[in-house]
């Protein structure tokens, strides 16, 4: 408000001339001046003075005294004003120390909230699940990454809680059937005793017990990278419908001299599948808990047969060990399995809890 304006309101309103407009603006100046506010007294303190005067020098006064409170009351909002302005830059700076202290404890706990996150994302690729299937059983797993794993019997699988940041890295000591989720830029990586399996998305069997004879992987579909442990810089590609066979160079005492010098020789071999149905393919035949077996050895028929149905075979005639024989195993039960054998191959067999003895049936005379 201007000072001729409040000269012109203040007398308006000593001359009982203002109007209610006029009082409220008034009213609404002088509310921000506590010391001015009473209005009655403002007017007395002009009036006072000046009652036996006449009217020009009473008009005089009054005009003086107007002048004199518009300027107290100046200067009692400049001052007002400076003190707001400095409580202002306290307020300011104060409110700046508080946002500096609120920005480094949400860096901090932004930063706290990043390292436990990687530590629990460490925490959960070192935390490793270790699965082991007993013989006369199979298992269906499903990984962290929707991966689709069956086990065979016999077989120990190790895999992470959570897979790293560029690898999905599993162990099979034994088989297992995969059906891999697709990933371009994470590699699915089976690692054996002698050799490890890469693919990015595709359906394969790898078939690794320690005490075959072989490992073998067999690609029923997509496209897979097989690395030797004994030669790293050895790689081999299969497409579908190919199976690779590594020697896994067992002692003497686990082959028979016949083998033991083909297998010696034979660091791998890549084959391909007949043209059979799929549900007549012998290296996944065990997912149907199938054994299906063309002109194999009797004694990799037996650990087959160990492992469907948790018994112990045992030769007490070693040179059974090399008949060659071929069948199919389904739903029979282990006496009925030894029965169908036994119509084509020359032995006799004893069963003693779990355990099955085979020995030569006498040639007849």
């Amino acid at each position: 408000m201007g000072k001729s304006r409040f000269i012109e309101l203040m007398a308006k309103s000593m001359g009982k001339t203002a109007s209610e407009e006029e009082l409220a603006e008034l009213k609404v100046f002088l509310d921000q001046f506590p010391e001015y506010k009473k209005m009655h007294q403002v007017t007395d303190a002009f009036t006072g003075d000046v009652k036996q005067t006449g009217n020009v020098t009473r008009q005089k006064d009054i005009s003086e005294k107007l002048e004199d409170l518009w300027y107290k009351i100046k200067n009692s909002n400049e001052s007002h004003s400076g003190d707001i302005e400095t409580d202002k830059i306290k307020r300011l700076f104060n409110w700046q120390w508080a946002a500096a202290a609120i920005l480094i404890l949400g860096v901090a706990c932004g930063l706290f909230y990043i390292r436990k996150l990687q530590y629990n994302n460490l925490a959960s690729s070192l935390v490793m699940h270790k699965i082991y299937v007993p013989y006369g059983a199979t298992r269906k797993l499903v990984m962290p990454d929707g991966t689709k794993v069956v086990l065979n019997a016999g077989s120990t699988f190790t895999y992470p809680e959570t897979f790293s940041k560029n690898t999905r890295d599993v162990s099979l000591n034994g088989e297992g059937f995969f059906e891999v989720t697709k990933n371009a830029k994470k590699p699915f990586l089976v690692h054996t005793n002698k050799l490890t399996v890469k693919v990015l998305g595709t359906v394969f069997n790898v078939k690794a017990y320690n005490d075959d004879k072989t490992t073998e992987t067999t690609l029923l579909r997509g496209k897979v990278q097989v690395e030797l442990k004994n030669n790293p810089e050895k790689t081999i590609i299969l497409l579908p419908n190919e199976k690779l066979m590594v020697a896994n160079n067992l002692p003497a005492a686990h082959a028979t001299s016949a083998t033991a010098h083909s297998e010696a020789k034979m660091e791998y071999q890549v084959t391909t599948l007949a043209e059979v149905k799929p549900t007549e393919i012998k290296e996944t035949a065990w997912l149907d808990n199938r054994i299906l077996f063309t002109n194999e050895l009797f004694e990799d028929v037996a650990k087959q047969i160990e492992r469907k149905y948790n018994v112990q075979v045992v030769f007490e005639d070693q040179a059974l060990k090399t008949e060659q024989i071929s069948g199919l195993l389904d739903k029979e039960s282990l006496q009925n399995a030894m029965q169908i054998i036994e119509m084509t191959t020359p032995f006799k067999y004893r069963m003693d809890g779990k355990v099955v003895y085979l020995t030569q049936k006498e040639k007849q005379n």
